[in-house]
């Protein structure tokens, strides 16, 4: 079917962060896709981490040069910033928060526990090892409790924040290949992850439907689930598309077929941040 919707993507990482390339490369790149608009989202600085995150001494350089970057190509298209927000469940702290006022939108992420027997945190979506690390000390082995847990920490972060939308809120499944840990047709799990979307609804929190675990190779299926997708879609919870965008050539990962998925799953509009407001535009 042939539609005239604008396209655009706001969940992007680049060379400051732990993406690739500059930029820039991402504006040509979306100027070539002929999308509306474009928007900036490095992981926001936090005390507990720096690997992977943009470093607080490189914040000016990050605003700096999206402002430039307006300034050269804002008469060919929309170009925001954001940051991709971490929330802290031990200290209730949504890090990056501090620079909520000098970016355009915010996006609510959870990517780590802490790990009391290390006194580190620890990332879930990482590496095996990693991840049963965690499984096994914070929670003796019951990835009841673990899954349980994770959505539990982003309802209480979105019970306590504000943020423009939740980032992949089933991201504990990456490393889940297989249902190596947990399936996710069990009734506990399907409760577990309905009872997030209700609190999503409950708190008017949009969410987004990421590609980016399928353009890293990662799952098979976007972030949420489709089964997921259809309660947000019951429950209208707004919906933004994303392709988490860690190179250029993944701005519009599966961007087609994620527009058909969105309808099948009963969403009439999604969501879009363009002339400076969150505003809604028809699928069909």
């Amino acid at each position: 079917m042939e539609r005239n919707l604008k396209l655009a993507n706001y969940h992007t990482h680049c060379e400051l962060d732990d993406g690739r390339g500059p930029l820039e490369e991402y504006v040509l790149k979306a100027l070539s896709l002929r999308f509306e608009a474009i928007g900036f989202s490095c992981h926001a600085p936090n005390p507990h981490d720096s690997t992977w995150h943009l470093r607080h001494d490189k914040v000016e350089q990050y605003l700096e040069t999206i402002s430039r970057l307006r300034f050269t190509y804002g008469n060919r298209i929309e170009i925001y910033a954001g940051m991709e927000l971490e929330y802290f469940s031990e200290s209730d702290v949504l890090s990056g928060s501090e620079y909520a006022d000098r970016l355009d939108y915010t996006i609510g992420s959870f990517h780590m526990l802490y790990h009391p027997k290390s006194g580190t945190y620890i990332s879930i979506d990482n590496t095996r090892e990693d991840y049963e690390t965690l499984l096994n000390d914070n929670y003796s082995g019951d990835i009841t409790a673990f899954v349980s847990d994770y959505f539990a920490i982003q309802e209480t972060m979105m019970r306590h924040h504000k943020f423009s939308f939740l980032a992949h809120c089933d991201l504990i499944k990456k490393l889940n290949k297989d249902n190596r840990y947990f399936d996710p047709a069990e009734q506990w799990y399907m409760d577990a992850s309905r009872h997030l979307i209700e609190v999503a609804a409950d708190q008017h929190v949009r969410i987004e439907a990421n590609t980016g675990g399928m353009a890293r190779q990662a799952i098979r299926e976007m972030y949420p689930s489709a089964s997921l997708l259809r309660i947000a879609a019951a429950l209208d919870v707004p919906v933004v598309i994303s392709s988490d965008a860690h190179k250029s050539a993944q701005l519009d990962y599966y961007f087609s077929q994620a527009i058909d998925e969105i309808i099948q799953a009963g969403y009439k509009q999604i969501d879009l941040l363009y002339h400076g407001l969150w505003t809604r535009q028809n699928l069909l």
